[in-house]
């Protein structure tokens, strides 16, 4: 069973994802790279530094996507704490 703090923890990541991906998408819709021309956001999960990222990053299946485009969703391995960064 999940206690009260592990719930609002959960939540504010939630949160903190939907904000991060419309963040990109800006970002995305700013360099051309629209869901209507076939671009996507990829998502992937990694562990760096003490804590776990979600990795987010544009995607196309036909071309090649930009290297300096990402945003991450980032939460402390005591789990007391989120952060989000965008670099682009």
């Amino acid at each position: 069973m999940q206690n009260s703090n592990e719930g609002s923890l959960t939540r504010e990541f939630v949160a903190k994802r939907e904000e991060t991906r419309a963040i990109l998408r800006g970002h995305m819709d700013a360099r051309g790279l629209r869901e209507r021309d076939g671009w996507r956001i990829s998502e992937s999960i990694r562990q760096r530094d003490g804590r776990t990222e979600l990795v987010m990053r544009p995607i196309h299946l036909q071309l090649p996507a930009p290297d300096d485009l990402e945003c991450v969703v980032a939460i402390d391995e005591p789990g007391s704490s989120i952060t989000t960064e965008c670099d682009t």
